[in-house]
């Protein structure tokens, strides 16, 4: 039989006549979270002294002298107040006690990386297909079936998701994507995520609580310290390292930059002072042409310079 200390005693007893202390809160957590037998009898104490009214012996109270008979002497008012933190803070611990120690462990993340110099499909569970591009990285729970979790690292991937249960993507440190049954693909660098529907619906969560709902032809995207964006889209451009096509008919210059650099593995930029040049749509096919064919001809049809700043940046400029 579990036997406590008296210092545990003396805590149990203070934290009763203070549950408000937060000093006192963190220290009775700590004992919660030393071994189930303690924190079993903090819970039996507690709840004891709730179904009895009684207070728990202790030295603290009876170490304070009482400056007069009527100053010792609680009010109804005050014993009930007290009564009722109290009982707070019991069910405050008993759910800790609950989640500490019946809550189901994180499920084993498996990685994945394509490194085959081509495209990649895989089955993760019944229910759950993807097709990676060249470079992809992502991971997913060893028991896809059972916990339904996803987290996109980097690259292009196209996903098929039907699971048994509503299925979570990290998409980073501030959004995760949420859906029951979707066809959907993802772009993810260092910098942002983009997010195409082309089947079904997902829902994009933030940590504030915002939810943004997507369904087919629906495209969001998030830059590192930018606030989400989305949009209705004319093409599925954010699909070309899966599809090839390179060819538009009065596409938006946004969707087209998107699938140059998804099928080059380019990165284009446009910066705000260049913004306006997104209003313009294109008709054009990059086809058959190499990336350095496509960059001459871009910049071309837009006569605006387009600059290179590393390997594969380049920035559209207006001057």
């Amino acid at each position: 039989m579990y036997q406590p200390e008296q210092d545990i005693d003396d805590l149990i007893s203070r934290y009763i006549h203070a549950p408000q202390d937060p000093f006192l809160q963190e220290q009775m957590a700590g004992l919660c979270r030393e071994g189930p037998e303690q924190a079993a009898y903090v819970e039996s104490r507690l709840t004891a002294w709730l179904a009895e009214g009684i207070p728990v012996p202790h030295d603290v109270e009876s170490a304070v002298p009482s400056s007069s008979p009527a100053l010792s002497k609680r009010s109804p008012v005050r014993a009930f107040n007290r009564k009722w933190l109290v009982a707070v803070a019991v069910m405050l611990l008993v759910t800790a006690v609950i989640v500490y120690y019946c809550w189901p462990a994180p499920a084993k993340q498996l990685g994945y990386v394509n490194n085959t110099g081509h495209t990649d499909s895989l089955l993760l569970a019944p229910g759950c297909t993807v097709i990676a591009g060249n470079g992809a990285s992502f991971s997913y729970a060893k028991e896809l079936d059972v916990t339904p979790e996803l987290r996109m690292l980097v690259g292009d991937a196209w996903f098929d998701v039907a699971l048994p249960t509503r299925t979570r993507m990290q998409l980073d440190e501030h959004t995760d994507l949420y859906t029951l049954k979707a066809v959907f693909a993802v772009h993810k660098t260092n910098n942002l995520f983009k997010v195409l529907v082309i089947k079904g619906k997902v829902t994009l969560v933030q940590d504030q609580g915002n939810k943004v709902y997507l369904t087919a032809n629906m495209q969001a995207k998030r830059e590192l310290h930018q606030p989400l964006q989305f949009k209705t889209v004319k093409s599925q451009s954010l699909l070309a390292w899966k599809t090839g096509r390179l060819k538009f008919r009065n596409i938006p210059l946004e969707e087209i930059i998107d699938a140059v650099n998804s099928y080059f593995h380019l990165d284009i930029r446009v910066p705000p002072s260049a913004a306006g040049v997104y209003k313009r749509s294109l008709t054009v096919d990059f086809e058959n042409k190499s990336a350095e064919e496509t960059l001459e001809l871009l910049q071309e049809m837009l006569k605006v310079p387009l600059v290179k700043d590393s390997a594969n940046r380049y920035y559209i400029t207006l001057k």
